[in-house]
Order: structure tokens, then C-alpha cells, then sequence
């Protein structure tokens, strides 16, 4: 009865313990993973990724906008296909 009411205390007390002291252990955990990103070495494939996320963006939306000017130019292709076979 005894370990009951102890593992219900425990059970209980656990959340009231994360939300108090859960937002600093994250804080803490983010402070040690950027120390270890910082100690990587400047080829480190994520760490490229990381520091050129703009230019990643900014391809990626070349390469979007390319797929989108040669979707519109097959649709309009496709178009004048359909006007040609119609008499």
C-alpha cells in the first residue's frame, strides 16, 4: 500500500515538476547543441546547410518558379494542339 501511494505522489508530482523546470532543461539542451554545432568543422555537411540556408532558399525558388514557367508553357502547347485538331 505504501509503494502505491508513493508511486502516486510520484505519478502526480512528475507534470507540476516538467512545467516548472521543463522550459530551462530545454534552454540548456539548445545551449549544448549549438556548443557542439560551434565545434564542428566548417565542412560539416549540416553546418554548410545551416549557414547557407538563404541561398537554399533562394534556389529553391528558382527551381519552383522554372517547373511553374514549364508547366504553363505544356499547358499552353497542349492548347493549341487541341485548337489545331478541331476543324
Amino acid at each position: 500500500m505504501k509503494k502505491l501511494i508513493i508511486g502516486t505522489a510520484a505519478f502526480v508530482a512528475a507534470p507540476a515538476v516538467l512545467r516548472r523546470f521543463g522550459p530551462a532543461l530545454g534552454g540548456r539542451a539548445m545551449a549544448k547543441c549549438q556548443a557542439m554545432f560551434d565545434h564542428m568543422p566548417e565542412q560539416f555537411p549540416p553546418k554548410r546547410m545551416m549557414r547557407n540556408i538563404e541561398e537554399i532558399r533562394e534556389q529553391n525558388t528558382r527551381i519552383l518558379r522554372h517547373l511553374e514557367e514549364e508547366q504553363e508553357r505544356l499547358a499552353l502547347a497542349a492548347a493549341d494542339r487541341s485548337r489545331q485538331l478541331v476543324p
